[in-house]
């Protein structure tokens, strides 16, 4: 088999072009996200939080991606993907409770249950699984890769990883090589995704593949190796050490739980 590029020259244009507006961003302006979910949390707007949150918990992936991909920085890497966790651990716990959201996906509510990868993915990154877990739960292949419960996995997943219901989806089909074992079929849909990534990179290139690197950390766990060297995954960065999180907090969490606390997710419609 032909050995993938590391790189191609829409990502390091992409890379040059990033490091441009991060050397020419302005660091004393207040950040957007936070001032709509203060303004949203002082107008009692409860609807509105999850959304918040979730914009939120994209822009602590986006730092930890940054310090990952940019800066190889790997101990700050997982210090923002761990507050990135925290703030899906309460995304989640306001939508279990009930409280409404206007977060969609291709014109329809957007269905936290099934694509409960993107969130968990940044505890996964930060070896923090107690974390993930709470945020996948334990009824998921997810929830199940991450307790290394791979018999419920594999019964979870289709039978085959190439059936209807799984084609196409490189991701969940490194999910199913995962649950059984199969390092040949992780490899072969895990270079299939990064293929699929940059056959689209003329529009949207993608430096780094979070999800992939989450799906690598569920592998290695399961013994599985990863044997593609391609820039959008730099997992030998991440090592299985936990950050310190002693000093590591959601600067708004206290007043995410005092709504969780107190607020009727019913009367917040």
């Amino acid at each position: 088999m032909k050995k993938m590029p590391y790189s191609t020259i829409y990502i390091d244009k992409h890379l040059k072009y990033i490091r441009t507006l991060l050397e020419n961003a302005n660091q004393g302006a207040g950040n957007p996200d936070f001032q709509w979910l203060d303004n949203r949390i002082q107008k009692q707007a409860y609807d509105w939080i999850i959304n918040s949150l979730r914009d939120l918990f994209f822009m602590y992936t986006g730092d930890g991606d940054t310090h990952l991909q940019l800066e190889q920085d790997a101990k700050a890497a997982k210090e923002s993907y761990y507050i990135a966790a925290c703030v899906a651990a309460l995304c989640y716990e306001m939508v279990e409770k009930g409280f409404p959201h206007h977060v969609m996906d291709s014109g329809s509510p957007y269905n936290f249950r099934e694509k409960n990868i993107n969130f968990s993915k940044a505890a996964i990154l930060a070896n923090e699984y107690d974390l993930a877990l709470q945020i996948a739960g334990t009824d998921t292949v997810e929830g199940a890769l991450i307790l290394q419960d791979y018999a419920k996995a594999c019964k979870i997943l289709p039978d085959g990883p190439e059936g209807a219901s799984i084609a196409g989806d490189q991701l969940r089909q490194c999910m199913w090589a995962i649950a059984h074992g199969d390092e040949d079929r992780f490899n072969k849909y895990l270079e299939n995704r990064i293929k699929m990534l940059r056959r689209y990179g003329r529009l949207n290139p993608v430096p780094l593949d979070s999800w992939g690197l989450a799906a690598i950390k569920l592998a290695n766990r399961r013994g599985i190796q990863c044997h593609l060297d391609v820039i959008e995954l730099p997992y030998s960065l991440l090592g299985d050490d936990r950050p310190n999180t002693s000093a590591l907090a959601f600067p708004r969490e206290a007043q995410i739980r005092s709504i969780l606390q107190n607020v009727n997710p019913a009367g917040s419609r």
